[in-house]
């Protein structure tokens, strides 16, 4: 029988924008990353983060893999397709931003949604769709990678072009990222001070 849903947080970018780890940022007692585990977990036997796993991850963290696409920092489609082969049999997968605001919320909307055609993807209040925040058949999202033909520094929109997808409009404090000192204050995030330079 195939397993449930698994999921992909993409957590290996640079944080450029931030003064320090974003993925560090604690909102209500846990970083981000923990709440995107936290939230993928309620679903998702299998959670691959494609990203270095970070000095101050705990060791007694069962059931996540940390992936690192190669060579590292090569663009989130580098790290998808740095997470497939790890997913096992499922039938579809979440690929979560690492440094949403809400993550509970964007995998509730996605889980609940049907799973037509590709995939599912959150809009935002601009009719942007989120691909970050989506919800995809698996083997649709393996055979978009393998058109690509080459991943680094590929971005995301590119690997959807080729998708089905159905939109989900979500109102804005769902599909925020914290990926500036800006959203970090609008969210009343902290930076832990072992993260800070």
């Amino acid at each position: 029988m195939e397993a449930r849903t698994a999921t992909v947080i993409l957590a290996g970018g640079r944080s450029t924008r931030m003064p320090g780890d974003k993925l560090a940022l604690v909102i209500d007692g846990r970083t981000l990353l923990e709440r995107a585990v936290a939230a993928a977990s309620s679903v998702s036997d299998t959670v691959v983060v494609a990203g270095p796993r970070p000095h101050w991850w705990p060791d007694d963290s069962a059931g996540v893999t940390f992936v690192v696409e190669d060579p590292p920092f090569g663009g989130p489609v580098a790290g998808v397709a740095a997470a497939l082969p790890r997913l096992g049999d499922v039938h579809d997968v979440l690929l979560l931003a690492g440094d949403l605001a809400d993550p509970a919320s964007v995998v509730r909307l996605l889980c609940d949604a049907e799973l037509a055609h590709d995939g599912v993807v959150l809009e935002d209040v601009d009719g942007m769709a989120q691909p970050l925040a989506g919800r995809y058949r698996l083997a649709a999202l393996r055979a978009a990678v393998e058109r690509l033909g080459h991943v680094r520094n590929v971005e995301v929109r590119a690997l959807m072009r080729s998708l089905s997808l159905t939109r989900l409009p979500a109102p804005e404090p769902v599909t925020r990222n914290v990926d500036t000192p800006a959203a970090a204050h609008a969210v009343r995030a902290i930076l832990p001070r072992a993260s800070t330079p």
